[in-house]
């Protein structure tokens, strides 16, 4: 099954999502900010990473910025998961980089599916 990279510094928001998508047999990895998600996104190599954005010290838009120009994850999708939904969020998030828009809270009957989606392509 894919590697999921998922990054919050929320610990209620991370284990939720992690536990979600572990039940439906994704591998599930967690980093709790910005720095230590590029760190594990070079050793580890995820197939998506999924990136909050307001974090401590690197943002989840800075940490994706950094990935992205880095050779060795630059590959790697990486999508926001967010409680930013105010009008044009979705979109002005989008065109800074990320591959794809998830709100939270998340919604545990379909966040599963919501992820194979982004997999798919």
């Amino acid at each position: 099954m894919a590697k999921i990279l998922i990054v919050d510094d929320n610990l209620l928001n991370l284990e939720l999502a992690a536990d979600v998508l572990e039940l439906d047999g994704f591998e599930v990895m967690t980093a709790s900010s910005g720095r230590q998600s590029i760190e594990m996104a070079v050793q580890m190599q995820p197939d998506l990473v999924l990136m909050d954005l307001r974090m401590p010290e690197m943002s989840g838009l800075e940490a994706m910025l950094v990935l992205d120009a880095n050779a060795a994850t630059s590959h790697i999708p990486v999508a926001v998961l967010t409680a930013s939904a105010m009008k044009g969020d979705e979109e002005r998030l989008l065109n800074s980089g990320f591959s794809a828009y998830l709100q939270k809270p998340i919604d545990p009957s379909n966040f599963s599916n919501q992820v194979a989606a982004l997999l798919e392509g």
